[in-house]
């Protein structure tokens, strides 16, 4: 009861929010979306850029999986990925695409499931911090001291997250197997499982290297994921923000569409950039956030739909890989 109670709110929530996305859009920018030339060039790189952050975080992935001493191919991450994004689009936040990925990954590997598991977690926990680090080290240096009071709010608390994530890594790095995880087998059922996924957790054990390998990684592929932004508006409008208000707009924009909220983050993501961009100085007032942030979930779309592809068209091993994440989801 408390499922469906929750899953009918979250409905509730993401039709408000998709309502107020409908009433937000003044009359003359879907007429200027519609009119306007457009730089389709500047719009196809836009797309390969962000398809090309979407594998080089998959591949991300992969590092990890490797480590365990899993054999797991580059063709079979990035498949697996690109099918993670369409469970996205169903799921809460970025979640299902995580479960998914983490049921099909654990059924190629019958002796390290929980521990596969835990990759996935670790590799989402990187990727988190990744996207805040780029929304502290850019609220830092681009905002030119003259940040809003909420912009300024974001960037102490991006750079607190950031300090606790990377201190806590640093920790695991150094003395990763002297932490007291065995109590976690005590836990009644599970215990076992549990404990041997927060092993997942210990990859990073003396492994500096590795360490910092994931985070740059991680910096790159959000960086890559705001330029793409940057190229839609580009694209769309021949006044449109900078490069570094982009990399100040959008990143707390995107961690706020990884909240647990409604489906990938619909609604929530496209408000906040346009909110923030609304905190910007020197905006054009023919530049529309929401519009841009549109053009970007579109794009999200066409990636989730490589996925719909991969799925459709896979041979019936892969649908049997397939098809218990999809009930699980």
């Amino acid at each position: 009861m408390q499922r469906k109670f929750i899953a009918i709110a979250k409905l509730i929530l993401l039709a408000a929010i998709l309502y107020w996305l409908a009433i937000s859009f003044p009359k003359e920018n879907w007429i200027a979306l519609r009119d306007q030339p457009k730089h389709w060039g500047l719009l196809a790189l836009a797309l390969m850029t962000v398809m090309l952050a979407n594998i080089i975080s998959f591949l991300r992935w992969r590092m990890l999986v490797l480590t365990l001493g899993v054999p797991f191919t580059a063709v079979n991450a990035i498949r697996l990925g690109f099918l993670g994004c369409l469970f996205n689009l169903v799921s809460a936040g970025s979640v299902g695409g995580d479960l998914f990925k983490a049921i099909a990954a654990a059924r190629q590997a019958e002796k390290k499931r929980p521990e596969v598991i835990g990759s996935v977690i670790v590799d989402r926990a990187l990727g988190l911090l990744g996207l805040v680090m780029v929304a502290a080290v850019s609220l830092q240096f681009f905002g030119g001291g003259e940040l809003s009071e909420q912009l300024d709010w974001i960037r102490r608390g991006a750079w607190l997250l950031s300090m606790i994530g990377l201190v806590s890594l640093g920790c695991v790095v150094i003395a990763g197997r002297h932490l007291p995880l065995k109590w976690l087998e005590k836990v009644p059922l599970i215990g076992s499982a549990l404990y041997r996924m927060s092993q997942a957790g210990l990859i990073l054990d003396s492994k500096p290297t590795l360490l910092i390998s994931m985070i740059a990684i991680s910096l790159l592929v959000h960086s890559l994921l705001t330029f793409s932004t940057f190229l839609i508006s580009a694209s769309l409008y021949s006044q449109h923000p900078t490069v570094a208000q982009h990399f100040l707009a959008i990143p707390p924009a995107i961690a706020a569409g990884a909240l647990p909220l409604t489906p990938g983050g619909l609604g929530v993501q496209e408000i906040a950039i346009q909110k923030l961009f609304e905190q910007l100085p020197n905006i054009s007032s023919e530049f529309s956030g929401i519009i841009t942030a549109a053009m970007y979930r579109l794009m999200t779309f066409v990636v989730a739909g490589i996925g719909a592809i991969f799925y459709f068209y896979a041979s019936s091993d892969i649908r049997a890989l397939v098809k218990a994440p999809v009930e699980a989801t």
